[in-house]
Order: C-alpha cells, then sequence, then structure tokens
C-alpha cells in the first residue's frame, strides 16, 4: 500500500519491455508508456500528490523496515486474537506462512448472522470501521481487518 487507488506503481526489467500482446491495450503496453515518457495516458496527479506523501510519512517513520515490523506486530496481534478465541473467530487462512499482514479474513461465530451485527455495531461505536467487505455478490460470511501503514498497533 503505497498510496491513493488509481495509482500503480511498476518496476519492469527493460529486456521485458517491447513484447506485448497485439491485444494488449496501449495504456498496459510498457513499451508505449516508455517511448511517451511514462505519460500515455493522463496522470492521477491528485493521486500521485497523495502517494508522495504517503512516501514522505514512511520515511519519517523509518522506512521500509519500519514499516514491516509495524506490519508483522500488528498482523501477529490480530491472529492471536482469533487464534486463541476458541473458535468463537475463525480465519479461511489456517496455514501461517500465507497469511496476509494487510487484509485479514475472519468470521464471528461459524458465520451467526446476528453476533457478526452485533459485533460490526459494537466496533462502529469503538471507531472500528469497514470490516464488511461488499462485492458483487453480497456481504459474505468474512469479515475483513485491513491493517493498512496508517493504522497503529493501538489502534
Amino acid at each position: 500500500n503505497i498510496g491513493h487507488p488509481g495509482v500503480t506503481l511498476v518496476v519492469v526489467r527493460k529486456d521485458l519491455i517491447g513484447n506485448a500482446s497485439p491485444l494488449c491495450p496501449g495504456v498496459f503496453d510498457y513499451a508505449a508508456n516508455v517511448a511517451a515518457g511514462n505519460l500515455y495516458n493522463t496522470a492521477p496527479t491528485f493521486n500521485i500528490e497523495v502517494v508522495g506523501m504517503v512516501m514522505d510519512w514512511i520515511e519519517a517513520q523509518g522506512g521500509v523496515p519500519e514499516m514491516e515490523r509495524r506490519s508483522i506486530a500488528k498482523s501477529e496481534a490480530l491472529y492471536k486474537v482469533i487464534d486463541e478465541s476458541n473458535g468463537f473467530y475463525s480465519t479461511p487462512v489456517s496455514n501461517p506462512c500465507v497469511r496476509s499482514r494487510m487484509n485479514i479474513p475472519f468470521d464471528v461465530a461459524d458465520g451467526n448472522v446476528l453476533l457478526t451485527e452485533k459485533f460490526l455495531i459494537e466496533s462502529w461505536e469503538m471507531g472500528m470501521v469497514g470490516f464488511r467487505t461488499l462485492t458483487p455478490f453480497g456481504a459474505g460470511r468474512y469479515l475483513r481487518a485491513s491493517l493498512y501503514h496508517g493504522v497503529s498497533l493501538e489502534q
């Protein structure tokens, strides 16, 4: 997570540029982007400005090593609550080796609708929002805790 939606940072080896499929839209053809000075498409200037601000903040906090340390601490704390809840909370990602440090899916009481709604309301009352992930297929059983860089361990 480097900032605002709408910005994609791409690092491409030079030897891979120029091999796009004929079906590839120009905006995704890195050779076209390089030839246009990375201005093939209108740049989302506000989003880029926000990314710059986030990069400055990350650097001031201690850079990537500090962000990694914080991400590990936050995700370990939340997974500990889930894993030690005797099944009240559960996650579909049981293998710790593949668990995300950024977005943690979990459910309440095996997806119990009433307890999930109570959890969401009480979380909202405590200032914790954004657990419900809506998809084109509906809300689904699982909630999601997003531990982005701006979220502190205390939060």
